[in-house]
């Protein structure tokens, strides 16, 4: 049995305890407090008794840890934080950090590990395995999500967990020995200008206003429906808005006279909305339900071809065209038209040219003037 004793010229108490071979430990507890003493040799012999019997996990020698600190009142104290109370408080510093449509997208990754782990999102971080997270990313590949979505999980997790390494929280990541489908990239396809005019004529209400505004400012889906009227300057004929999903700087976009005479024919009105669209400023874009399906439905209604592919054997497919490609409409059209890249970068936000690339598709027509500038080498 565990005990202390005093030793001479020595201001603290010692403690004594025999090992799994029965070996008598002698150890400084470096208290002077008698109970605080006592309390780290029965939990040093604890320890030693749980590591001889060779059932000393890394949780529970953290616990054993942390318990001596806490009771022997050390001015330092051991976090060992359950895998949910870990991950909410990385969820918080990422929402002050980040953009709103960034952080929303860590918290669905982080909602469904913590749904996925069940009873075991309350125990000590430093239990989580790398089993634990495989079984999420096989979950959600079991759903039929896209491997570029189940990466992106994967990534979220990575990231925490990694955090949470360097702050000595756990030894290593988990999430680094996942295993991850190979991802089969299907590239975007943006619309024709006489299919953006089909389906300008074809909407009605907000969706006429959503689709010019996609396709006049390159704009994604929820930076259009979050539109404020005070990001429209009618004088200087200008559009700024910040994009939600980098949260960086603000994108000024000169309104094309289309667009400037649309805005104005709604501005007209004497509703003090705040919105440009009031009612898709409500309105959530994923879902079954969402505004990416309902435009899905106006281009079945126009008869503009979505161009679906299959993404993966026994999973559903894709669709090259969707609301995203007016983005890369209006980036294609800019090119098409001799805009230079650097300025197409800045009118659609994009921070690197290999980003810009995957949005600008040369038309055949600006490609075979480009062919024919070759000089011929007849005559």
């Amino acid at each position: 049995m565990a005990s202390i004793h005093r030793r001479a010229r020595s201001p603290y108490w010692h403690a004594a305890w025999r090992d799994a071979d029965g070996r008598l430990i002698l150890r400084s507890t470096k208290q002077t407090d008698r109970k605080k003493a006592l309390a780290f040799a029965v939990e040093a012999e604890r320890a030693e008794k749980l590591a001889g019997a060779g059932t000393l996990t890394e949780v529970q020698a953290r616990k054993i840890l942390a318990d001596i600190l806490e009771r022997t009142g050390g001015d330092e104290t051991l976090r060992c934080p359950s895998v949910r109370e870990y991950f909410t408080e990385w969820l918080a510093s990422k929402e002050a950090a980040n953009a709103a449509g960034t952080a929303a997208r860590y918290k669905i990754a982080v909602s469904e590990f913590l749904e996925r782990l069940g009873a075991r999102a309350d125990r000590l971080l430093s239990g989580l395995t790398a089993r634990d997270v495989q079984r999420f990313v096989d979950g959600r590949n079991a759903l039929g999500l896209s491997p570029a979505t189940v990466s992106l999980d994967a990534k979220i997790l990575r990231v925490a967990l990694t955090k949470a390494r360097k702050g000595g929280l756990i030894l290593s990541n988990p999430a680094e020995a996942v295993t991850l489908r190979p991802k089969r990239s299907v590239k975007r396809k943006p619309f024709t200008a006489a299919e953006v005019k089909m389906l300008v004529d074809t909407a009605q209400g907000e969706w006429r206003t959503l689709v010019l505004l996609a396709y006049y400012t390159g704009a994604r889906l929820s930076d259009c429906c979050a539109m404020p009227w005070d990001a429209v300057d009618f004088a200087a004929g200008t559009l700024t808005y910040t994009p939600q999903k980098t949260g960086g700087e603000p994108v000024m976009i000169p309104m094309h006279p289309e667009l400037h005479a649309h805005l104005e024919s709604l501005a007209t009105s004497d509703k003090p909305e705040r919105f440009v669209m009031p009612h898709m400023s409500g309105l959530k874009s994923g879902g079954r339900h969402g505004l990416s399906e309902s435009f899905k439905n106006l281009m079945r209604k126009t008869g503009v071809d979505s161009q679906r592919v299959e993404r993966d054997v026994g999973v559903r497919t894709l669709s090259r065209r969707s609301f995203h490609s007016l983005r890369h409409s209006f980036t294609s059209a800019l090119a098409n038209a001799d805009v230079p890249p650097e300025l197409r970068m800045k009118l659609t936000g994009h921070t690197t040219e290999a980003t810009h690339k995957i949005y600008t598709h040369h038309e055949i027509e600006t490609l075979r003037r480009a062919i024919e500038k070759l000089p011929g080498l007849q005559g």
